[in-house]
């Protein structure tokens, strides 16, 4: 089975070298067998898209076009579009379709998104799944949820983490987010 995941991030781009680790992650992901799962616009979506198709890899957009945007279309790397009517459904689908996630940095988007990936976790609602945060953007964020405990007993067990926080694995490197997703 090949195994999706979601990489969240940023519309915009970000800094060169970050742009170049992008890329480079979402070619380790399709060369690690990886189907890559955004949300198909620009920015790091299309970043991490452009490193897949790189390499050969298979991509998917889910979508929502706000306000009804026909003049927005998805980036030239995605392979398959799924269309949300909203950034409700759209977070519903990611979350369901996706075996682990790679978040990226990013504004209040990508925060939601990371929120959703662990109250699904912490109230039993998704079963854990990887998560990784590349570089150091979200550890002030998250620092916060170190003395939230996971309600769900089942979470618990399956992933030994005690907090929310700790449901987050921090890596500095492309090549380290890969490896901890094939663990």
């Amino acid at each position: 089975m090949n195994k999706k995941i979601c990489v969240f991030g940023s519309y915009k781009s970000l800094s060169k070298k970050e742009k170049e680790n992008i890329i480079l992650l979402g070619r380790l992901l399709a060369e690690g067998g990886f189907t890559l799962v955004n949300g198909g616009f620009g920015g790091t979506m299309e970043d991490t898209a452009k490193g897949a198709k790189s390499a050969g890899g298979k991509t998917i957009g889910v979508t929502y076009y706000k306000y009804g945007d026909t003049k927005k279309s998805r980036n030239p790397y995605i392979d398959e579009e799924i269309r949300t009517e909203n950034i409700f459904e759209r977070l519903r689908v990611m979350l369901e379709i996706s075996d682990g996630f790679v978040v990226l940095p990013g504004g209040t988007g990508t925060l939601l998104e990371l929120a959703a990936v662990l109250e699904h976790i912490n109230k039993n609602m998704m079963r854990p799944k990887p998560l990784v945060a590349l570089g150091p953007y979200w550890k002030g964020a998250l620092e916060a949820l170190s003395e939230e405990a996971i309600l769900s007993e089942p979470a618990r067990k399956a992933s030994g983490a005690i907090s929310c926080r700790d449901l987050v694995t921090f890596v500095d490197t492309p090549e380290e987010a890969v490896a901890k997703l094939t663990v």
